[in-house]
């Protein structure tokens, strides 16, 4: 039976009430989010003496720090330093004009090195009480700040070769995950290496810090689509669809990037071509269409995924019936199986299977995969330590797993089903609340 608005509204009321009162706000983070047994694992089997870690990202994971003001390709005025044989001091350089941070999101690390940056002016010499102008009052006797004090720089170059030369990585080899900053700095006696590896082996198995993020960006996900499909009238558009989730994402706290949080394209008729948004379309979302919620967005900068299919005003029928109903047992025999030590392939040639065994007349035509998900949506190494490349990968205990079913077809026909899962030694348990079947209005 189709549900009625006034339905969707008590279902969206009840994912509210499992959750306390503005659930998303943005509040300080847990002190560590990182998984550090695995880095230093990771560095281990790779010989690394340190890591240098100045994306945003990585930086996030070890430290905690979002900075508010910098963009992607601007030069990264912060790195943190991780030696293998003093795991116990990690050091971060910063910009000046970031160090009270620190205060609102405190962090693990209390060596934090500031350094003389834009805002201070190049027509006045440089002086040791520069750094004054951003320290609160009020904290100026806090212990690390004290210790910041002490290590102020006058340059990042300069701050970032004491701090390796603090933590015997002056000499060795480190790995950089930006290895243009490593070359920059132009470093006689150590070999550079890329990071990326070792520090997405850490990524890939969450902290349960990082397990609770994940779960909250995943409800905020599922609140705003159950907001969108709420909003719709028969006089909608993609266009506005699409901005209706992104203002619910936004009401509710989190982010979208541009240019949407819906993911899939939308062919109209008996397309059943596989196609990502664009913008662009603004045709109108009539009774009956399949809508195949895919979004994307953060929360604490850690990614929800994921959705399933929306049948406007309806329930599936005809050829589409049976598809959906074969997906729903896909599904509940994939989260079975995966488990520790299951293999991709294995997962796709037994979801292919289960849609065979189902009735589904050319199982072939589905699409099935899967990515790791944390602050990115891969959180995977590319290679392993040696040297042998990660494509058909192993699910560990711990891992954040999306599975993505879709059934390709025209738009009253094409099925679609992301369920994001917490890979544990029973199987899998999926985040969303909200089961295997269609949204139906």
């Amino acid at each position: 039976m189709a549900l009625n608005k006034q339905v969707l509204r008590q279902k969206e009321a009840m994912v509210m009430d499992i959750i306390p009162e503005h659930p998303f706000v943005q509040q300080p983070l847990p002190t560590q989010l990182c998984n550090l047994d695995r880095l230093i694992y990771a560095m281990e089997t790779r010989g690394l003496d340190g890591i240098v870690a100045c994306t945003p990202w990585n930086m996030f994971y070890l430290t905690g720090f979002n900075g508010i003001a910098h963009k992607s390709d601007e030069p990264r005025p912060f790195a943190v330093l991780f030696a293998r044989q003093k795991p116990d001091h990690p050091i971060i350089v910063i910009a000046d004009y970031y160090l009270a941070t620190f205060l609102a999101n405190p962090c693990w690390i209390r060596d934090i090195r500031p350094f003389r940056a834009v805002m201070m002016p190049l027509d006045l010499p440089p002086k040791q009480e520069d750094i004054e102008r951003f320290i609160p009052e009020a904290h100026s006797n806090v212990d690390w700040l004290v210790n910041s004090r002490d290590h102020y720089s006058f340059d990042m170059t300069n701050c970032l070769k004491t701090a390796l030369k603090d933590l015997g990585l002056n000499q060795g080899k480190v790995g950089f995950d930006d290895i243009g900053l490593g070359l920059r700095l132009q470093l006689d006696n150590v070999t550079i290496t890329d990071a990326y590896d070792p520090l997405m082996f850490a990524r890939s198995v969450k902290t349960e810090q990082e397990i609770t993020l994940l779960e909250r960006a995943t409800r905020l996900n599922e609140t705003a689509i159950t907001k969108t499909i709420a909003s719709w009238d028969k006089s909608s558009t993609w266009r506005d669809l699409d901005n209706a989730y992104c203002h619910a994402v936004t009401e509710l706290g989190g982010f979208v990037r541009d240019p949407g949080g819906m993911v899939w394209g939308h062919p109209r008729g008996t397309d059943p071509a596989i196609i990502l948004n664009t913008g662009v379309n603004d045709s109108e979302v009539g009774e009956g269409t399949h809508v195949m919620f895919d979004c994307h967005g953060t929360l604490n900068l850690y990614c929800w995924d994921g959705g399933k299919t929306w049948v406007v005003g309806d329930e599936p029928s005809g050829a589409a019936k049976p598809i959906a109903s074969a997906t729903q047992v896909v599904a509940e025999t994939l989260l079975e199986a995966m488990r520790p030590g299951a293999k991709i392939s294995e997962l796709q040639a037994l979801s292919r299977a289960a849609y065979r065994k189902a009735g589904v007349s050319n199982a072939d035509a589905a699409v099935i995969f899967f990515h790791g998900l944390g602050l990115s949506h891969m959180e995977l190494e590319l290679t392993h330590s040696d040297g042998r490349a990660n494509s058909d990968w192993q699910l560990e205990e711990g891992m954040v797993v999306p599975m993505h079913l879709l059934y390709p077809g025209g738009a009253m026909e094409r099925y679609w089903l992301e369920e994001v899962v917490h890979v544990t030694k029973d199987g899998g348990r999926p985040l969303f609340s909200w089961g295997f079947g269609p949204l139906t209005e």
